[in-house]
């Protein structure tokens, strides 16, 4: 039995990449959470992580609300039935299938931003070249879609190139789009992307659905703010992004 709707980013929330465990938490105790495309392990969750997992699968209903795309998604090892992807930019209902009604207003969205993810795109890619930096630059279609430019360093340990090269293409950035920087990975999302948007339209189905249950949101970065803000109970890692900037005034 269900006793409250979760709303949980997944990356560096329920799990991170192996460079990212704590030191202290030997190998042979690490669960694999997410594979990438050949089937190896790429993620893992620590045993408390995995403690907290194992709850929210028994007593929540469990939604991911996750900048992954779909693809990536389909390589998490939980089961979900709603969820939220691609920073926004995909809302899955009832068993997991796109919602055609949210799917139309992302298309006309990409459409009016199109030349802006292009220019953004060519401008990070031309300043990594420049840099000698090897950095992937990309458009994240789904389901036919442009939804967002994501940027990721192919050497994962370097974080700080991409930051630097952030800087350098801010110019490129149209008012009113997000930038999410997070590790080895840059991804910048037009206005009407977003995951407070996306949970915004999808809460209203799940609280008629399940309307005397209390919605707990899980994140860990600053852009998981807007989405946890609509949720009856916030819960951040202690050792995260947000928690820096949520903890920074009230710490010695």
């Amino acid at each position: 039995m269900i006793s409250a709707i979760a709303l949980v980013d997944l990356d560096d929330t329920l799990f991170q990449t192996r460079r990212k465990c704590p030191p202290d938490v030997p190998e042979a105790d690490l669960v694999p959470m997410a594979f990438d495309r050949e089937g190896q392990p790429a993620s893992f969750a620590t045993p408390r992580q995995l403690a907290w997992i194992e709850w929210l699968r028994r007593g929540t209903l469990l939604v991911p609300v996750t900048g992954r795309g779909l693809d990536a998604l389909g390589r998490v090892d939980l089961q979900f039935d709603y969820g939220v992807a691609a920073h926004g930019g995909v809302v899955l209902r009832q068993g997991a299938q796109p919602c055609e009604e949210w799917q139309a207003r992302m298309a006309a969205g990409a459409e009016a931003e199109r030349a802006g993810l292009e220019h953004i795109a060519a401008r990070f890619a031309a300043a990594a070249a420049r840099a000698g930096e090897d950095v992937r630059v990309r458009i994240l279609t789904e389901l036919g879609t442009p939804v967002y430019v994501v940027a990721k360093h192919n050497d994962q340990a370097r974080e700080g190139p991409l930051e630097a090269l952030a800087q350098e293409v801010a110019d490129a950035v149209p008012p009113g789009w997000t930038r999410h920087v997070n590790g080895n990975n840059v991804a910048y999302l037009p206005p009407h992307l977003g995951k407070r948007q996306a949970v915004e339209h999808l809460l209203d189905e799940l609280r008629t659905l399940h309307p005397g249950l209390p919605v707990i949101g899980l994140g860990d970065s600053v852009t998981d703010a807007p989405f946890l803000a609509l949720c009856d109970f916030a819960m951040i890692p202690g050792h995260s992004q947000l928690a820096g900037h949520a903890f920074r005034d009230l710490l010695p």
